[in-house]
């Protein structure tokens, strides 16, 4: 398997968490607890990075092969 073959699967995993953070979303808008809504946030923010490093993943796999292709210096070697 290549990377670019790779790179569809970051991106179904990119708009699965993009998903459950707006499940979560919508939770803390039906919540009046505001011990469940401090919870249902932090969660937001620890995805919110996951999210968007594989969003960044499934970009870099699907054009990795190109050289003039290196918009994300963290991922260089």
């Amino acid at each position: 398997m290549t990377l670019q073959q790779l790179s569809p699967q970051y991106a179904a995993g990119a708009m699965a968490i993009q998903e459950r953070i707006r499940q979560l979303t919508l939770q803390i808008q039906q919540s009046d607890d505001p011990a469940e809504i401090q919870v249902l946030n932090r969660r937001i923010n620890d995805l919110r990075p996951l999210e968007r490093q594989t969003r960044e993943l499934a970009n870099l796999t699907a054009r990795y092969y190109d050289r003039r292709y290196r918009p994300y210096a963290q991922y260089s070697l």
